[in-house]
């Protein structure tokens, strides 16, 4: 799950090289906008992800496996189909909405509306994508999803590249080629599943769209969804506010986002781990399994975060270089740089903790620790030091406070594990 994991965010990163090497810096600036709304929209639905993997993973150790787990499948897919729909149906308003609120000029304007044109459309694959993927982690497939990712990230690459060098489609050849990789791993995530999924479940899609059978999946994904609204807010905010700030400096965002998606991910790598390993152990009441797991996958959190950090005190720079050639771009981001150096060390803790937390289906305490880390610290912190700081200095309230964002969320999930777990085993 490392490997697939830090191969998701090369796709971000090879669209940002590819524009970042282009003379239009709004080009860039566009695509960030657009492509911050197209991730909000579906990480809104992340717990398609999330709570498929606690639950399939509890279920996997019952007596009935097979059933539960297929039907907890179903259940997720009719739900991904639903919000693909509702998304598609609102595109226009949720687009003039984030244009609006972003205030870019003309040309960043309407660079977001061609990528978006586009792009929208690979929502439901998207989601599909996520269900899978949690269905499938649950289900000690692992291996094959590194492999489906890898596959999607190289036909992102190429295709990339021959778009938007070869066909000179610009931001269209970016959203054409992030398109057809999505619905390319849902072929093959659909492939994947095929063996493992019980011949009738596609004749029991009808039972599970009666509210009834709907209703014990939803209100088990209600608190992730509120959670994974607050973190949109946040994460949002510091996309629209740096446009705010100026062309230059979003994009420049842009190129640092990378780094923390890079971070992100790659320790989600072994949280995911933990979500699988959680939840078996926490379902079959293997207490002792459970603690030597936490154990284990805080130990490889810590040596991963400290790697990320060293790779990027060394080469942060020349990464940066890498992905654009924009003088001022590359100006600015060096000298936010710092913020993406410690940032592992920050956010490391909250990162295995998610994980944690969503194998062992403790959703409220997801959301309460969020709630508060967002709107009692981020907004906070971040309007404090706007206040204080003089306004050149902006941008770096806004990279401040999402690092006390993160140490919040660390802190809170931490102080709630006693809860859960034993006190004298953790």
């Amino acid at each position: 799950m490392i490997v697939s994991n830090i191969t998701t965010p090369l796709l971000g990163i090879v669209d940002t090289s590819v524009l970042g090497h282009l003379p239009e810096p709004h080009l860039l600036a566009g695509v960030t906008i657009s492509g911050m709304l197209i991730t909000v929209a579906v990480w809104i639905f992340g717990f398609l992800r999330m709570s498929v993997t606690g639950l399939t993973a509890q279920a996997s150790v019952k007596d009935n496996a097979i059933e539960q787990t297929n039907t907890i499948l179903r259940q997720a897919l009719i739900l991904a189909a639903f919000a693909a729909f509702f998304i598609l149906l609102l595109q226009q308003a949720y687009l003039k909405l984030g244009l609006w609120y972003a205030q870019a000029d003309e040309l960043t304007q309407q660079s977001a509306t061609d990528y978006f044109a586009i792009r929208i459309w690979a929502i439901p694959a998207s989601l599909f994508n996520l269900a899978l993927i949690g269905w499938l982690l649950a289900q000690n497939k692992a291996k094959q999803i590194m492999w489906v990712q890898i596959v999607i990230n190289l036909t992102n690459v190429i295709l990339d590249l021959i778009l938007v060098y070869q066909f000179h489609l610009g931001v269209k050849g970016v959203a054409w080629a992030s398109l057809t990789a999505e619905y390319l791993g849902l072929i093959c995530l659909l492939i994947t599943a095929k063996p493992m999924i019980a011949s009738q479940i596609l004749f029991k899609f009808k039972h599970s769209l009666n509210w009834q059978a709907l209703k014990p999946f939803m209100l088990v994904n209600r608190d992730i969804l509120l959670r994974t609204l607050i973190l949109q807010a946040a994460l949002l905010f510091i996309t629209f506010q740096g446009a705010r700030l100026g062309v230059d400096v979003v994009a420049s965002n842009a190129v640092l986002m990378n780094f923390m998606m890079l971070i992100s991910l790659g320790l989600d790598g072994i949280a995911y781990a933990a979500e699988v390993l959680t939840g078996k152990h926490y379902g079959a009441k293997q207490n002792n399994k459970l603690v030597e797991t936490l154990r284990a996958c805080a130990l490889f959190t810590f040596i991963f975060a400290l790697f990320y950090a060293l790779l990027f005190i060394l080469f942060g720079q020349q990464i940066i270089n890498l992905m654009t050639d924009l003088p001022q771009i590359r100006a600015l981001a060096n000298q936010y740089i710092i913020y993406i150096m410690i940032l592992p060390l920050t956010a490391a803790g909250c990162f295995l903790l998610d994980g944690i937390f969503i194998g062992l289906a403790a959703s409220k305490a997801m959301r309460n620790s969020m709630a508060v880390s967002v709107f009692g610290v981020f907004f906070p912190v971040w309007l404090m030091l706007d206040l204080v700081l003089n306004p050149e200095y902006a941008n770096h309230a806004l990279w401040l406070a999402l690092h006390a964002m993160m140490l919040s969320r660390g802190i809170t999930l931490y102080r709630k594990m006693p809860a859960y777990i034993a006190r004298d085993e953790v």
